[in-house]
């Protein structure tokens, strides 16, 4: 196993695939979507969200690819530091069914 040669790989494929789906999809007007945000908790849920459909076999081909993309912005966006929310914001994952996440 060569990990360094498989990341470059990786790398490579993540390029074109954000290159060629989503800068067009996700920038209007020269402005990306995600950076009106600014908060990586938006990234996170889709990770858990594309995992979740993983995990209950009804994966897409793209969706370990959107995994890797949402982990990346999620770093950016955190600028690679932990990040603590408030207590107002967080979202007790108990209201959710897995029903609702299973839709996704």
């Amino acid at each position: 196993m060569d990990r360094i040669a498989e990341w470059q790989e990786f790398s490579r494929r993540m390029e074109e695939y954000i290159e060629n789906t989503t800068v067009e999809k996700y920038t209007k007007g020269g402005v990306d979507l995600m950076d009106l945000t600014g908060t990586p908790a938006i990234c996170i849920w889709n990770i858990i969200r594309y995992a979740w459909r993983i995990w209950n076999n009804s994966m897409k081909l793209y969706d370990i690819e959107k995994i890797a993309h949402y982990s990346a912005m999620a770093w950016k966006l955190s600028e690679g530091k932990i990040i603590k929310t408030r207590e107002d914001e967080k979202v007790p994952f108990k209201v959710l069914s897995t029903r609702k996440i299973a839709e996704c």
